[in-house]
This record gives C-alpha cells, sequence and structure tokens, in this order.
C-alpha cells in the first residue's frame, strides 16, 4: 500500500485529525487502511500532529486521541476491552458482554459502574436487560452544555456564571 499521490499533506493531515476527533482511540492499523497511507507516510503525519497539538498518542504509542479527550488512555486493560467492545456492539447487554469478552459478570457490572461513572458510557434499562452504549466526546459537550443550560434556567446559577462556563466549555 502506498499513499495516495493526488492527496498532499496539508490535504490529509485534517482528515486525519478529524478522523481521529470523531473515533477517539483509533489504531495505527486502522489510520493506515482508512487512508491508504504506508508506515512511515502515516508515522510522518501523526508525528506532525502530535507536534502540532492536534492529536496525542495513548499509552502504547499506536492509538491515538483527540486533544483533550478525557479518560480513554488510562483505562485498565479490562476497561478498554469493554469500551471496544461496546463501540462494536452498541446496545448489547451485559450478558452478550460476558460472552464476546470471557468475563465474569461481577467484573463487567464493576467495570461498566467506573466507566458510567466517569461518563465514558450510559446504559439503558429495558424490561431485566441492560443495554450498554458509548458516549463520544462530542456527546459528553453536549450533554454538560445542556446540564449548565438546565442549572441557568432552574435559577440554581446567575447569568454571569452560566456565561463564564458556557465560554469554559466552548475551549
Amino acid at each position: 500500500m502506498g499513499s495516495k499521490v493526488s492527496e498532499n499533506k496539508n490535504e490529509i493531515r485534517p482528515k486525519i485529525a478529524n478522523y481521529i476527533k470523531m473515533h477517539p482511540g483509533t489504531s495505527f492499523k486502522t489510520i493506515k487502511t482508512i487512508f491508504d497511507l504506508s508506515d512511515g507516510t502515516l508515522r510522518y503525519h501523526l508525528r506532525y500532529l502530535e507536534k502540532k497539538g492536534k492529536i496525542k498518542s495513548g499509552d502504547n504509542k499506536r492509538i491515538y486521541y483527540p486533544i483533550g479527550h478525557v479518560g480513554e488512555s488510562s483505562l485498565n486493560k479490562t476497561q478498554q476491552r469493554l469500551i471496544n467492545t461496546i463501540k462494536r456492539h452498541p446496545g448489547i447487554t451485559q450478558k452478550e458482554l460476558s460472552a464476546k469478552t470471557k468475563m465474569n459478570r461481577l467484573t463487567i457490572r464493576n467495570n461498566i459502574n467506573l466507566l458510567v461513572e466517569r461518563e465514558m458510557l450510559s446504559i439503558i434499562k429495558i424490561g431485566k436487560e441492560i443495554h450498554h452504549f458509548y458516549i463520544t466526546p462530542q456527546e459528553l459537550e453536549k450533554k454538560k452544555v445542556l446540564r449548565l443550560i438546565a442549572k441557568f434556567l432552574l435559577g440554581k446559577i446567575d447569568e454571569e456564571t452560566y456565561w463564564d462556563l458556557r465560554l469554559e466549555l466552548a475551549g
């Protein structure tokens, strides 16, 4: 696989950065496949994007996140495996998670609870089944803004505080 001749480095870098922003925790191999780039060319672009503060690599240097992304790079292997399985199978139940990951339900429940607390997952109970969903960083930001608006409308914060916090969320 070689890099596409028609796309120069100024055109491909924003596309790579945007892809990583939309898919935090993306692997080197996935990016290479999606953009049809050679290892050397992709390493060059990823290093450039890291130096410019657009992306960051995870602990193993082969997983990439957008700058400002909280959490996934600090997950333990069990939590990362659960997140990845839930990303691939949105709405998966705990029983299905147990079968796919070969983990016992107590381990799953304890780790899921931590991930829900960190606002990386949401759960929906339908009857006796609990369905699990990954929360993207974009969805989390929307959720934070909506909470802020609700606090303002309910009179829990004043207008100045609202705008200060809103601007802080905007980055």
